[in-house]
């Protein structure tokens, strides 16, 4: 026998094993090809392009791969195969294989499907809806939830710093207090044009002082009368505004061929005419928004910086501080006015000319008006340190004034109010009040005039008709302040009317113990079930939210003017025009001399010897500062900071500002 005969069994089994059909391979040749050929079909997880754009599954093939190396050759290839013939099957024929599957698992295998499933069920929405869609879903997000959601990848990065996200954000919060969650950020206008001056150089601050100052002309007469009036977009608009530095250049003879500097401090030669258009770079309003939201912590955590002006000899009595121009003065019993710069602490200029104790006063850019008890108020160039005019027609000390752009109003222990009008050149004099008028304050838009007064009222005049046509009765302790909110001043109080009594038994101990405000957050989520019924109901007509304006509820912005006074009963007042008190705030232990207020608080100064923040919209005391060794007689506030004057001689800056 040959060795073809002894191979020829082998060589026809051979051949009948070639002629049984591969069923692996016939199932394999028969579905992959369609699935690869229609890329369509494939799910999210599967999809090339999806895969690009989502973060990678959790499933570790590496690990798959290990534990298939511990296994046989015949083993690893069996189970290959399996994987193999799942994945080339269709859709519903892999859904039957797994229901067979999952009928022959144990409660271990169960298990451990149970916890590798959830997160591979996970789907980044964000790769397949429209950048539109998602930006929409997005905007239902706070504050802290964007932050978060901007750690999750690059792509949601990109839709959490979206600027438009960020803008809704600011005008939701910034000058105004979220109905949502109940923060309320700074302006910082004023602090944003003090930035804006310092980039300008020092060789031109002559030339530029009064095209970069003028536009704050208003902004330093609204401190005296409480908060400015800019919303919260131009404020925020101003501040985008900061990086746009102008070109514009200083005009010189070409024919000597000079070199002039621009205000950006680069030389340029002097034939060079052409106009360089400005490039207008804007800052993100996630920056704009975080900026103000370091602030707004600094106070509800009353983390502040503490600095001590001195210099008079004597009790500090008024004080008027404008941050655009770091510019604060002062007045005395020790018969000066003291001009000191914010930025170092030191005086600038001591003006010297009133005879006895200075009581009040009052600047803006060009001037500044002072009121002494010797009888007289002085107009003063400032900037120069020289007495321009001195008026006289009081019989007695003047203890308040108050001007804007036309009107000068001024209290006296003679008990009458003078209105000095400058473009008429006349002065008329208003008499109603039994006792020394503290405070005087004018309603330029309204042509009214508020006034408070020893005599325990305050006084609503028409300056057209001067006459009084509102008095009052209230406080049981002489007035010593009495501010109206300025023109287009929102606020909100929570809750009706309270009556007096029942409030002081509830804000007693609020008030004398500041409220702890650590633990809130920046936070405006998405309203609950709770709160929709209750936005729904806010929303339903009844009689006493339609009959009176200010017994809204929470989300409701009012625009009525209202009144807020101080008096030695030891008490805050809020009033209506009309004469109704809306809220009486307790807190102080002794009687109030002083008060400040801005959208979103309101700071007092108190014989206590403390300087008292409260919370404008309902009324809690959120913190006490101490320091002063004698009454506080005198209290200013800005976004930033607080400053405060005493009988003790000194001025103490209470600094909030993120640049501590």
């Amino acid at each position: 026998m040959n060795m073809s005969d002894k191979d020829e069994p082998l060589r026809q089994e051979k051949e009948q094993q070639q002629q049984k059909p591969d069923v692996h391979h016939s199932f394999l040749t028969r579905h992959v090809p369609a699935q690869y050929s229609n890329t369509r079909k494939l799910c999210y997880r599967h999809r090339p392009d999806l895969t690009r754009k989502r973060m990678p599954d959790s499933f570790n093939f590496e690990d798959v791969q290990r534990q298939m190396e511990s296994f046989p050759t015949s083993d690893r290839a069996a189970i290959s195969r399996i994987w193999s013939l799942f994945s080339a099957a269709p859709a519903d024929q892999r859904t039957l294989i797994l229901k067979g599957l999952l009928s022959t698992c144990c409660m271990p295998q169960l298990s451990f499907l149970y916890d590798e499933i959830k997160p591979l069920l996970r789907i980044d929405f964000s790769s397949i809806v429209p950048r539109e869609v998602s930006l929409r879903i997005f905007s239902f997000l706070d504050a802290k939830s964007l932050c978060h959601a901007a750690q999750v990848s690059q792509s949601w990065r990109s839709l959490a710093d979206d600027d438009q996200l960020w803008h809704r954000m600011c005008e939701q919060h910034i000058d105004k207090k979220c109905t949502k969650c109940g923060w309320g950020l700074p302006l910082l206008d004023k602090h944003r044009a003090n930035v804006r001056r310092k980039r300008l150089p020092s060789s031109n601050n002559q030339a530029l002082t009064t095209s970069t100052t003028i536009d704050d002309n208003n902004s330093l007469l609204r401190t005296a009368c409480g908060p400015g009036s800019l919303s919260a977009t131009e404020g925020a608009d101003q501040d985008n505004d900061d990086d746009l530095h102008r070109t514009k250049r200083i005009k010189v003879d070409s024919n000597n061929g000079t070199t002039v500097e621009s205000f950006e401090g680069g030389p340029y030669p002097a034939h060079n005419t052409e106009v360089i258009p400005p490039v207008r770079t804007r800052r993100p309003w996630k920056e704009v928004y975080s900026e103000r939201l370091v602030v707004e912590r600094n106070w509800r955590r009353n983390k502040y910086n503490v600095r001590v002006l001195r210099g008079h000899t004597d009790g500090v009595m008024c004080l008027q501080f404008c941050d655009a121009n770091n510019i604060l003065i002062t007045g005395s019993y020790d018969k000066t006015v003291k001009v000191w710069s914010l930025d170092t602490g030191e005086t600038i200029r001591t003006l010297e000319g009133h005879t006895r104790c200075v009581r009040a006063l009052q600047f803006d850019n060009a001037k500044l008006v002072t009121a002494s008890m010797d009888n007289t108020l002085k107009i003063w160039d400032w900037h120069a340190g020289r007495c321009i005019r001195t008026l006289e027609g009081h019989t007695g000390g003047v203890l308040s004034l108050h001007f804007d752009s036309k009107l000068l109003a001024s209290g006296s222990t003679d008990m009458t109010i003078r209105v000095w009008d400058f473009h008429r050149g006349e002065c008329c004099t208003l008499m109603g009040h039994t006792e020394w008028v503290n405070s005087v304050r004018i309603c330029s838009q309204d042509n009214l005039l508020v006034s408070g007064s020893d005599d325990s009222t305050i006084r609503l005049w028409d300056l057209q008709t001067r006459s009084c046509v509102k008095v009052f009765n209230g406080h049981v302790g002489q007035v010593q302040i009495a501010l109206p909110s300025p023109r287009g001043f929102k606020h909100r109080f929570n809750g009706e009317l309270i009556d007096p009594q029942q409030q002081q038994v509830s804000n007693t101990s609020s008030s004398t113990s500041p409220v702890n405000l650590t633990n809130f957050q920046p936070a405006c989520a998405t309203e609950n079930s709770t709160g929709r019924r209750r936005h729904r109901q806010s929303q339903q007509p009844s009689a006493s939210s339609s009959d009176d304006p200010f017994s809204t509820t929470k989300g409701a912005l009012s625009v009525t003017p209202i009144i807020l006074s101080g008096s030695l009963d030891n008490t805050l007042k809020f009033w209506t025009f009309d004469g109704v008190c809306l809220r009486t705030l307790f807190g102080h232990v002794e009687g109030v001399w002083s008060l400040a207020f801005d959208s979103l608080r309101i700071v007092s100064g108190s014989h206590d010897r403390t300087v008292r923040v409260w919370d404008l919209e309902n009324g809690h005391c959120m913190h006490a500062l101490e320091g002063h060794s004698g009454p506080v007689t005198a209290v200013a506030m800005s976004d930033t900071k607080i400053v405060s004057a005493s009988e003790d001689n000194e001025v103490r800056i209470w600094d909030f500002s993120a640049n501590q």
